[in-house]
């Protein structure tokens, strides 16, 4: 009997919940309640997180269709709550009716305020701040025609460059803008807060990698992509000499970051991308060592510190090494690489050389190479300088000591032949 009433109970605080809003209500921002919205899939309910994370709204009321293993009880553990909140409240009602309220991070917050300032006075005094610092950031790295890769870059690669990684309990994007320094946390919520900032979709993963950590899952075009900035800042004690920004983590797919990062796939959208789709695109995705050492020399000559490539022909170190100094006769700038770190032996991979033209190597920040055409035209024009140039000189010499052997071994044949008529003509004289 009482859960019959408690049954009818619900149903009329839903309908009370779609109802329009009576007179002095509002569903403005920062009110507590947007009205109920049926949910049939989890991709529904992660758009309507969204929604409601984008108004600073506390509480939303969902009504759930069965349709697989998407319902209110296990849309909570499905979900990708970490995008929005450090923590949440669900209560689940009969009839798969369930009331979410919100406990909003200080990136959600942040990116509610930068779409809509009515919301700022709702921000700390730091907060407000951190988000005058991320609005200047972005403006100055994202410039009009630039492609989603090259944004996406410029917003890894700033972020590494201005920040250090602690362990110290800094997981805030306030941590991070401010201070400098955050934890893998940190890195990922400022990544999120920047891509959704220029209309990159973006997701924060939580999962382990030989500790529990966080990255990030980003859209470019139709495909995701998993972005582990933290991880391409680097601390090398070994080698102080690569703790530079690194894009070894840099849009991965599952397959490949799965190598050394475990998670929960949950709702999340799963990345499948061309090995190596970054260096593809960047033409420092390299097969064999000719156009390598082409790209390396064109890096040497303009007087870059260091340089990343992608080796799908790396076999180890010291097959580089006598391979690097065959080529350095035919190519003295070569003789500039002072040291690289590549993947395990038997391995394609990313490898980081460096020059020892900086001194100091500066960090291998790829925007400040043209890797479109006018690196491919150097490409070309070394290739073709190696190819034909220095070949065409060592054929010459071939050629000038094969004609000049066979004209000494044409003369000796005559002087030969003469000989031999010389003595017949003795012998046969009386």
């Amino acid at each position: 009997m009482f859960r019959g009433w408690f049954i009818i109970y619900a149903w009329l605080c839903l309908l009370i919940c779609w109802a329009e809003p009576a007179a002095g209500q509002s569903n403005a921002p920062g009110s507590t309640r947007l009205p109920a919205v049926i949910i049939h899939n989890a991709e529904q309910f992660n758009c309507h997180l969204d929604q409601i994370a984008l108004n600073m709204q506390e509480k939303t009321l969902c009504v759930f269709k069965h349709e697989g293993l998407i319902n209110a009880h296990t849309i909570k553990e499905r979900s990708v709550w970490y995008d929005y909140g450090n923590a949440y409240k669900a209560t689940i009602y009969p009839q798969q009716i369930a009331e979410f309220t919100f406990q909003y991070k200080d990136n959600t917050r942040l990116l509610a305020a930068h779409f809509n300032p009515a919301l700022r006075p709702s921000l700390s005094a730091r907060e407000q701040q951190a988000l005058e610092t991320a609005q200047q950031l972005v403006a100055l790295w994202i410039r009009p025609g630039m492609s989603e890769t090259d944004k996406l870059r410029a917003l890894h690669d700033g972020i590494i460059n201005r920040s250090r990684y602690t362990k110290e309990p800094m997981g805030n994007v306030c941590d991070l803008l401010l201070e400098g320094r955050g934890t893998c946390e940190a890195y990922s919520r400022t990544l999120w807060l920047f891509c959704r900032m220029i209309g990159l979709p973006c997701h924060i993963v939580y999962g382990h990698a030989k500790e529990p950590h966080a990255w990030n899952l980003v859209r470019i075009g139709k495909r995701w992509h998993h972005v582990d900035a933290t991880w391409d800042d680097p601390v090398n004690e070994d080698a102080p000499h690569l703790n530079t920004l690194s894009h070894r983590y840099f849009m991965l797919d599952d397959a490949q970051l799965s190598k050394g990062h475990s998670w929960s796939m949950g709702n999340l959208p799963a990345a499948a991308s061309k090995n190596a789709v970054f260096f593809r695109k960047n033409n420092l995705y390299f097969t064999d060592d000719a156009a390598l050492w082409a790209v390396l020399a064109n890096a040497i000559t303009q007087g870059h510190g260091s340089i990343e490539v992608y080796m799908a022909h790396y076999e180890s170190d010291d097959s580089l090494r006598r391979r690097l100094q065959a080529a350095s006769y035919q190519i003295p700038a070569l003789q500039a690489v002072t040291a690289w770190h590549g993947p395990a032996p038997q391995q394609s991979g990313v490898v980081h050389f460096i020059f020892e033209n900086a001194g100091t190597p500066q960090p291998a920040d790829m925007s400040h190479l043209d890797f479109s055409r006018g690196v491919m035209v150097e490409t070309r024009r070394l290739i073709d300088n190696i190819s034909h140039t220095d070949l065409q000189k060592t054929w010459e010499e071939i050629s000038n000591t094969a004609t000049t052997w066979w004209e000494q071994f044409l003369e000796w044949l005559q002087a030969l032949w003469e000989w031999v008529l010389n003595l017949f003509c003795e012998q046969e004289q009386p």
